[in-house]
């Protein structure tokens, strides 16, 4: 239905992305050890999630999926991340670099990886398919929700969506929340249109890769409009890729509730889990600049609901995940 586009850029942004390109795809492990301890702790609980049977013995190594960044900081941050949580846990931690959602939502499934951070829209597919849990919601805290936004280069002469009309647009990831999902439903209501319309009211759809490469292109003028999120523009300019004068939004979705969903695989052991999310709601007071590379302020305790939003958005659309992946 959507074809990719072939930018140069090669990365992602970590956690906003949020982010697929086909749920075959094998995941290339490039994991790194960043931490040594004295191997997995045991655990006596043990009980029933969802249907999961949950394992009882900690993991030896617990592995963190990570989307990295094109400047590198957030690839030095997600490793900071998993030193830090092997030091509190006391077993090794290993960081996998993944690709884009649909490899973290595959590496999950098959058990490379036991963590990891997804936007809404993947957490919701992740439930589905990878026994995927919550542990934690990456925001600026309760009544702090961002949006999506529709962006042309700064010399650009649409006012509003209904000029790019004929025009090549660009969405970040089928699997991201704010650079797929929510602007396709924004699309559809200022214009009027159907889900099938969206692609024939462009001359060209195409999926970038990530919130980082739809944001170069409006910025070089190689596309000439794009969805991302509203706290992206920022981050991506303080990351020095762009100048934010250089982009000018048009359009904008309603608040999105949920933040990235900090994500376990369901069939860990409980009183690990319980570990994981006590380190994480604390972490923004340990390392502060984790956070402030991703534009939030922290972790803070989510609820299932909270994504119920991402979920009646996805039931307008009137599209299966396998759909939206196409």
């Amino acid at each position: 239905m959507l074809k990719k586009m072939g930018l140069p850029i090669a990365l992602v942004i970590t956690a906003l992305m949020v982010v697929l390109a086909g749920c075959g795809q094998n995941a290339n492990n490039n994991s790194a050890e960043v931490n040594s301890g004295n191997g997995g702790n045991g655990s006596n609980s043990s009980n029933s999630e969802a249907e999961t049977a949950v394992e009882t013995e900690w993991p030896d190594v617990l592995r963190i999926g990570s989307l990295p960044m094109e400047d590198g900081e957030a690839s030095r941050n997600a490793d900071q991340f998993a030193k830090d949580l092997g030091e509190y846990l006391n077993i090794k931690v290993e960081t996998f670099e993944g690709e884009d959602y649909n490899m973290m939502i595959e590496a999950m499934r098959s058990k490379k990886i036991d963590v990891t951070t997804y936007g809404p829209f993947g957490y919701i597919i992740a439930t589905e398919r990878s026994g995927a849990k919550l542990l934690a919601e990456m925001s600026n805290g309760p009544g702090s929700e961002g949006t999506s936004v529709i962006i042309v280069p700064k010399d650009s002469p649409a006012q509003t969506i209904a000029d790019l009309k004929g025009k090549s647009f660009l969405f970040a990831d089928p699997a991201s929340t704010t650079g797929h999902l929510y602007p396709r439903a924004t699309i559809m209501k200022e214009l009027g249109i159907t889900n099938e319309e969206v692609d024939t009211f462009f001359s060209n759809v195409s999926f970038s890769g990530g919130h980082d490469k739809s944001l170069l292109a409006i910025a070089n003028g190689d596309a000439d409009g794009a969805a991302t999120c509203s706290q992206c523009i920022k981050m991506i300019a303080d990351a020095g890729l762009i100048k934010a004068e250089d982009v000018r939004v048009i359009g904008e979705s309603e608040p999105i509730k949920g933040g990235g969903a900090l994500s376990y695989r369901g069939d860990l052991p409980t009183d690990l889990v319980e570990k994981i999310r006590e380190f994480a709601l604390g972490y923004a007071e340990k390392n502060p600049e984790y956070f402030k590379a991703l534009g939030v302020a922290g972790f803070f305790p989510g609820e299932e609901s909270d994504f119920d939003g991402v979920r009646e958005v996805a039931k307008l659309l009137n599209m299966s995940p396998e759909e939206m992946l196409k």
